[in-house]
């Protein structure tokens, strides 16, 4: 009822991926608006076409059950299927589906060692290439109902099956409340947009004539009206008060919510009204189920409740007569009619009733051999303090969840800590489950849960010095760096120091490496210097010295010594590399971050690509891929700037991917803003600025001190799109100071941008001012492409004041220092300022000349963004630029527009207003307008007359027409 526009939209879909396309929505409302319901009928319609279908729903009181939704999803489709004759699955990849799946199996069996460190992503792998031949020659449907509810594990699987799409037709259809869904989630779900498959439907409440031609016949119209008024339009409520009000019972006008559900509190009431006209061995069997889970078994839900069998077989029919619960496709399963129904007979059970439930499904669930893992949940909510064997099987559940659904598993290790007496003799149970979860939580990239545990974890361990305290001593202090707490970092690690007997023993050359660390982010480059030397003047070897040297180099660059900068960053690479992986890997690869950082910095690029990628792979073959985001963001810099356009493009959605998996804000911001980066040498310059933005706030966010990085590229792609106030309010304080970040690599491009900002301001004296404070810097750090970033700077100023020959003339030393160090893409930027002030001052054969040269070199690695600029000013000069082949764009359009872009054209086309095309298309207003804009730079249009006269020129030459 009311939903025929989304229908329309849907049957349309199911139509092309009949014809081979993919598809994913995304279902938005609040509870009772009728995902459910909507969800029920496309998967009707698909099975009328003779698609295959598969749909899962999630539970609130199953949250940290892995990968429950697909679970449920996969396992009537599954029962037709011999997994070991799928080419798809990789050898041993069985045995890990097997622990989602136990009909296949048992779990494990047949998994290699080398595979167990690296299980969460190859289990993440082989579920998608499940997905894949599920059916492979029919169009697949997937729909996940209630994904707000869904464990960690699912998510995870959700959002690399947003970001990395099946290659097969198919249809992924999410609903889920937007209030209570990850915000991880919705990043994934705007990558699926951006690569044009992805589209979302916000239901709104049914219109009053909606509403009457729902209860038309079954009540009064002035009831219905009051009823209306009370349900707000939502289809659920109205439906329940109308069958409250058709048994005689009075309806209120109660306005207010129940307590904690958000459900209007004359809705709780008439489902308390159904539960209480039960008898009683119906209402113990209901609340048996709504404590066990769903979908539910009577014989167990029977157990929960404490009755004997042949009473729960009778009560169950009284049940499906009632409605309250309805049979599912599979037998001997049952659901509520609805999550909120579930939740009201839920609270209707008292406290001390609800406990012993729980107790009784734990034993009972045990009895048949469950794992701990589906214990844990009855476990936690009926556990007294002390319960050894309730601790024991919390902790086992975790250890069965770790390695594929850490976030799930730190659950477990929590609830374990909660029935822990806090005595002496419990403290190295403790403090093991402590450090277990502090763990689970840095792999599941919740980084300021981790700290708060491995501070916990110091607080309550013994003070004297040891090994494992060393370690978890340095990482509190990494997670606080990162999260922009280096002063705590700071003290912890001077109070572990001032412990140490022998303070230039191997423990305090560790903590002395570390204290250079959270120095460099206040930019104290002599205490970073100090500290770091201190670290190589004692026992420092393996990864240790490598993170020291790196240290000092980046501290010396700070200060100005290149002599020294040069030495520390060799002897650092030069041991790096005579180190074996497991030497790597025994130490925190991570270090290998702040190497490849010094080699950026002193433009060392090729060296920083190769000892990245060789950490990047060691810290997925020990199972630390939360590491990745950090080394695949400094690598993304260096490939940026030697023009690697393809590869940068590639880090970028490894990145992502990466970030996906985790709930790390701070990790979020890495990815976007390398995706930011990637974009603006696309070409994308309004995906730049939005993942820019994200960046930037999740950078703040995470209170990190590395989100200047963010505000730097984000500046970049405002400055790009035309937008230089926006761009000067993120590089300087309040005052207007500048405001670089504290890698001295980003100063000069700030003050390049400042200059490039206020002239497009028109304040030529603060410009002038920015490009001798560019000038001074690129003279403290001595490096080439910091002096190209200068003379750029210049160069943009004296051609803003008419000075043509003298802006060339130092555009074309800008060009050649960037060259000097294979920073491509910056050389070529320098040609085309360069050709425009040769143009400028009547030198239209030597301007053209420059302009072609940065035209190719720019294609040619992939900066679309730049080569455009390239081309436009080639096209004043009267010399045509042919179109570039191999671009990442649709090869089914000439005009180089995406699919969603066509999609938009095409309505523009017809006629129609943003507004119109976003309600046809299912997005926002701003996602329109942000296409509209990138379609006329593509197009070299300025209104939509022109565009429409474009593409129809270009359809017809499609079509074969003159």
């Amino acid at each position: 009822m009311g939903r025929d526009a989304e229908l329309h939209v849907l049957d349309r879909l199911l139509d092309a991926i009949g014809a081979g396309e993919r598809a994913v929505v995304v279902v938005s409302g609040e509870p009772g608006i009728g995902k459910t319901s909507l969800i029920t009928e496309v998967l009707r319609r698909s099975e009328h076409r003779g698609y295959t279908t598969a749909s899962g729903r999630a539970a609130e009181f199953e949250r940290d059950l892995p990968f429950a939704i697909f679970a449920e999803a996969l396992e009537g489709p599954l029962s037709t299927l011999d997994i070991n004759e799928l080419d798809l699955i990789e050898q041993g990849d069985v045995g890990l589906l097997a622990s989602v799946f136990p009909s296949l199996g048992p779990a494990g069996e047949g998994v290699p060692d080398e595979v167990l460190p690296d299980k969460r992503h190859r289990l993440l792998r082989a579920l998608h290439a499940l997905l894949e031949a599920l059916a492979p020659d029919r169009p697949l449907v997937i729909a996940l109902d209630d994904l707000h509810w869904a464990d960690s594990a699912s998510i995870d699987l959700v959002c690399r099956l947003l970001h990395r799409p099946l290659t097969r037709p198919s249809l992924l259809l999410l609903a889920a409340r937007p209030a209570q869904t990850e915000g991880r989630l919705q990043t994934a779900f705007d990558e699926a947009e951006r690569h044009g498959y992805g589209r979302h439907m916000s239901l709104a409440p049914l219109s009053v004539a909606e509403a009457e031609e729902l209860l038309r016949g079954t009540l009064e119209p002035e009831l219905c009206e009051v009823l209306y008024r009370e349900s707000g339009g939502n289809p659920l409520y109205l439906e329940q008060l109308a069958a409250t009000s058709a048994r005689g019972a009075l309806v209120g006008a109660q306005h207010d919510t129940a307590p904690g559900t958000g459900v209007p509190a004359a809705v709780s009431a008439a489902i308390r009204a159904e539960v209480d006209a039960l008898s009683a061995p119906a209402r113990a069997l209901l609340q048996g189920a709504a404590s066990v889970g769903e979908p539910f078994e009577p014989d167990l839900a029977a157990e929960a409740a404490g009755i004997p069998e042949e009473d729960a077989l009778t009560a169950l029919d009284e049940l499906l007569a009632s409605d309250l619960i309805r049979p599912t496709d599979s037998p001997r399963r049952f659901r509520f009619r609805h999550p909120i129904v579930r939740n009201a007979v839920y609270e209707t059970a008292g406290a001390g009733w609800r406990l012993a439930a729980h107790g009784r499904a734990a034993v009972a669930l045990e009895a048949r051999g469950a794992a701990a893992s589906a214990r844990a949940p009855h476990i936690e909510c009926s556990a007294r303090m002390g319960d050894q064997a309730a601790v024991a099987a919390l902790t086992e559940a975790g250890q069965e969840t770790v390695r594929h659904a850490p976030a799930s598993a730190a659950r477990w290790f929590e609830a374990a800590l909660r029935l822990i007496p806090e005595r002496e003799e419990s403290l190295d149970l403790r403090l093991q489950l402590l450090a277990q979860r502090a763990a689970a939580l840095g792999v599941a990239g919740r980084i300021e849960d981790s700290r708060d545990a491995l501070q916990e974890f110091l607080a309550l361990a013994p003070k004297e010095p040891s090994e494992l305290r060393l370690q978890v001593t340095v990482l509190t202090a990494i997670l606080d760096e990162l999260l922009g707490s280096h002063d705590t970092g700071r003290r912890l690690l001077l109070e572990e120091l001032a412990r140490l007997p022998d303070q230039a023993g191997r423990e305090a050359t560790e903590l002395k490496r570390e204290l250079a660390f959270t120095c460099f982010f206040d930019a104290d480059w002599a205490a970073t210097a100090d500290w770091a030397r201190q670290a190589l003047a004692g026992e420092c070897e393996g990864m240790v010295r490598v993170g020291a040297l790196a240290a000092l180099a980046l501290a010396e660059f700070g200060l100005g010594d290149l002599d020294e900068v040069g030495r520390a960053v060799s002897d650092g690479a030069g041991l790096f590399d005579s180190l074996s992986d497991e030497q790597v890997a025994a130490h925190h690869p991570g270090i290998a971050i702040w190497l490849g950082w010094a080699e950026v910095c002193t433009e060392r690029f090729d060296d920083a690509i190769r000892h990245l990628d060789r950490c990047i792979a060691v810290s997925r073959t020990v199972g630390q891929r939360h590491l990745t985001v950090g080394l695949l963001i400094v690598q993304g810099q260096a490939l940026a700037l030697t023009g690697r356009g393809e590869e940068l493009n590639a880090v970028a959605e490894a990145a992502t991917e990466a970030a996906l998996l985790s709930a790390s804000d701070l990790f979020l911001s890495w990815a976007m803003t390398l995706r930011c980066q990637a974009s603006i040498q696309a070409g994308d310059l309004y995906e730049a600025v939005r993942s820019g933005e994200r960046g930037a706030g999740a950078a703040a966010a995470a209170s990190s001190p590395l989100s200047g990085i963010a505000r730097v590229q984000l500046a970049s792609a405002l400055l790009e799109i035309g937008e230089p106030e926006r761009c000067r309010q993120q590089l300087t304080t309040a005052d207007g100071r500048p405001d670089p970040p504290p890698l001295p690599l980003y100063e000069t491009l700030c003050f390049e941008l400042l200059v490039r900002a206020e002239l497009a301001l028109g304040r030529r004296e603060r410009a002038a001012e920015l490009a001798a404070r560019a000038e001074e810097t690129a003279e403290r750090l001595g490096l080439k492409l910091p002096h190209a970033q200068a003379r750029r700077a210049r160069a943009a100023l004296l051609l803003e004041r008419g000075e043509f020959q003298v802006a060339a003339v130092e555009a074309l030393a800008s060009s050649e220092a960037a060259e000097g160090v294979g920073a491509l893409v910056e050389a070529a930027r320098g040609r085309i300022l360069a050709g425009r002030a040769l143009a400028a001052a009547a030198k239209r054969e030597a301007a053209i000349s420059q302009l072609e040269v940065a035209h190719e070199q720019l294609t040619s690695c992939g900066s679309y963004r730049y080569g455009d600029e390239a081309a436009r000013e080639l096209r004043k000069l009267g010399r045509g630029v042919a179109r570039v082949a191999g671009r990442r764009l649709d090869d089914a359009d000439p005009l180089g527009l995406t699919r969603r872009e066509l999609e938009v054209m095409e309505l523009v086309a017809a006629g129609k207003t943003n507004r119109e095309i976003a309600q046809e298309l299912f997005l926002s207003v701003r996602t329109v307008d942000g296409h509209v804009s990138r379609i006329f730079e593509k197009l070299d249009v300025s209104s939509r007359a022109a565009a429409s006269s474009v593409f129809e020129r270009a359809r017809s030459r499609s079509d074969g027409n003159p």
